[in-house]
């Protein structure tokens, strides 16, 4: 009888951080900025799907800080420029946040790891109607998602519902608003505003009634292939609720809440 082999397959090799040069700092939003890294000779941040994060690390008033943001632009824009581009809004009392928010301009060398997380599109033939419902800085994935959604696709199409305090707190609104004009219509951006009142703007906050709104002109909310939550814990459960109430098989579902150390599955413990 042959013996049995003890030696285990080898392991993927642990991600290490990579020192990246910012290339660009540019405002999104009050208090938020958007951070770009040259990784035009990095092809392993370069190979990643759209909805994923990487992590940066940096020494913050002599203290070693880590934190996840999500990468806003889809792949293919990213391998045109050449740069990865993190969005990040400032939050009362983070590490990491004000710190990148006011103090960071290009030519800073950050640790980064390449791209991780489960939050993205997945490679599918044919047209797709994709929703997106997100708050706050929670548009910066499925921003990403969005742009390749169009792009696998010339019939595939979007919504995105996105809810913000003001119209000056909205991360990336130039940005989405931009791709929508791109997109020869086949992106629809809804806005949804807490505290304050503008003329053509829904007030108040994301709920069924809104939902149903925006996507009765499409065929309702069964109409939807694939939804994309992300942002407070909060929103993205109630809608998540609503949805597999109202018969929505889990399977359409992706969801992705921020905290304040990043992106997190919820699912996972």
């Amino acid at each position: 009888m042959e013996g049995v082999s003890l030696l285990r397959r080898p392991s993927k090799p642990h991600p290490v951080f990579r020192p990246l040069a910012v290339a660009e700092v540019d405002p999104v939003a009050e208090h938020a900025v958007s951070i770009g890294f040259d990784v035009s000779d990095m092809p392993m941040f370069l190979d990643y799907r759209a909805g994923q994060y990487v992590t940066l690390r940096a020494l913050i008033n002599d203290e070693d800080v880590r934190q996840s943001y999500s990468i806003w632009v889809p792949p293919s824009r990213a391998r045109r420029d050449g740069i990865i581009r993190v969005a990040a809004a400032a939050v009362q009392g983070g590490r990491m946040s004000p710190w990148l928010a006011s103090e960071v301009a290009a030519g800073e060398v950050m640790g980064v790891l390449p791209p991780l997380g489960e939050f993205v599109l997945d490679d599918v033939t044919g047209p797709r109607h994709h929703v997106g419902v997100v708050g706050g800085s929670g548009i910066t994935p499925v921003l990403a998602i969005a742009a390749a959604a169009l792009e696998q696709d010339d019939a595939s199409t979007v919504d995105l519902i996105i809810a913000n305090r003001t119209r000056e707190s909205t991360v990336l609104g130039h940005e989405a608003a931009a791709l929508e004009a791109d997109s020869g219509g086949r992106l629809r951006i809804e806005h949804v505003l807490s505290r304050e009142r503008v003329d053509g703007v829904r007030h108040g906050r994301i709920d069924p009634l809104v939902i149903r709104a925006v996507l009765d002109d499409v065929g309702g909310i069964e109409g939807v292939d694939d939804w994309w939550l992300c942002g407070p814990e909060g929103l993205i459960a109630d809608v998540e609720a609503w949805l597999t109430g109202s018969g929505i098989g889990v399977e359409h579902i992706h969801r992705e809440r921020f905290t304040s150390t990043g992106p997190v599955d919820p699912r996972k413990p």
